[in-house]
């Protein structure tokens, strides 16, 4: 029945692990180390509370199964290259994986487990709050990067990773401790490529108070450390991941997406989170897949790489 499960998830392009439920007890202890550590950030904490909570709030509070597994699903996800017109030149500007379709590929993800899992009278629901990361690594998807980016063997780190909970029975299954690819071990591509020094050589975790993903997904104001020509991505950053070996051969896997015209750029750059956009401007910032919560950023974040061209 898993290796049925599996193979479907391979058909549609994906890589797919399924755990024994109870596992989550062992990321239960990996998430308090991580906790306990050095540069851990406020957002961990918030989650390491979630995860570690009796009531294990990481459960829908409708789930209609008592959960047996966990579905661990990676999703290939390109770069994008989105356009914009102003000041009559055509400036692109970066998406990084895994920021586009992030709910279309869940859906999708659902929607073959679900297919396969009915007609024997299984069930699976999305986990949101889990850490996708540490489950991929522990299941054999893939393996962190000195960056602490979780890499695939196929699709690099330029892809979307997700889990499931389900009721499929599942007693025993491959369990791999938390470990890093071995050419890391040799290989300082990512730390010197990071403008900000954000990647510690001694340390798992990247220092996020350096981080230039956190600063323009944050909406508070950019800080000081941040300097103009350290801007690479409207959103998120792709210094570490540009650079790593372990994406030369996802590199060029990139999609363009919309186009934005001098006046749609115009608006863009004008907003101000108390205006709506106009309906066909709004109507275009949802149609690139990417989430509102980064879209939220997209003007200041804008403003900073169009003067730069």
């Amino acid at each position: 029945m898993i290796k049925g499960l599996l193979n479907e998830i391979h058909a549609n392009g994906n890589r797919g692990a399924v755990i024994p439920f109870y596992r989550i007890d062992d990321i239960k202890k990996d998430m308090t180390v991580l906790k306990n550590g050095d540069y851990h950030p406020n957002w961990l904490n918030r989650m390491v509370n979630h995860i570690t909570d009796v009531t294990n709030k990481f459960i829908p509070t409708d789930i209609s199964f008592q959960p047996q597994s966990l579905i661990t699903v990676a999703i290939p996800s390109p770069k994008c290259i989105l356009k914009f017109q102003y000041d009559e030149e055509v400036v692109e500007v970066v998406v990084p994986p895994h920021y586009m379709n992030w709910d279309i590929k869940n859906k999708e993800a659902l929607r073959c487990i679900g297919d396969y899992l009915a007609p024997h009278g299984f069930q699976a629901v999305m986990a949101v709050t889990l850490p996708h990361k540490l489950l991929a690594v522990h299941c054999g998807l893939g393996k962190y990067g000195r960056n602490n980016i979780c890499y695939n063997e196929e699709f690099g780190s330029h892809m979307q990773i997700m889990t499931y909970i389900s009721n499929l029975p599942c007693e025993e299954a491959p369990w791999f401790p938390i470990s890093r690819m071995e050419n890391c071990d040799k290989c300082n591509a990512c730390v010197n490529a990071c403008p900000t020094g954000a990647i510690d050589i001694g340390r798992r975790l990247i220092n996020s108070d350096r981080c230039i993903t956190v600063a323009n997904e944050a909406p508070e104001a950019f800080p000081e450390w941040l300097e103009e020509d350290m801007h690479n991505s409207i959103t998120g950053c792709t210094k570490c991941q540009d650079c790593c070996p372990y994406n030369a051969l996802n590199n060029n896997n990139v999609v363009m997406g919309a186009v934005f015209t001098e006046k749609e750029t115009s608006e863009l750059l004008n907003h101000t989170k108390h205006k709506s956009y106009t309906v066909e401007l709004a109507a275009k910032l949802s149609g690139t897949g990417i989430a509102q919560g980064f879209l939220d950023q997209f003007p200041r974040n804008l403003s900073v790489l169009l003067m730069k061209k």
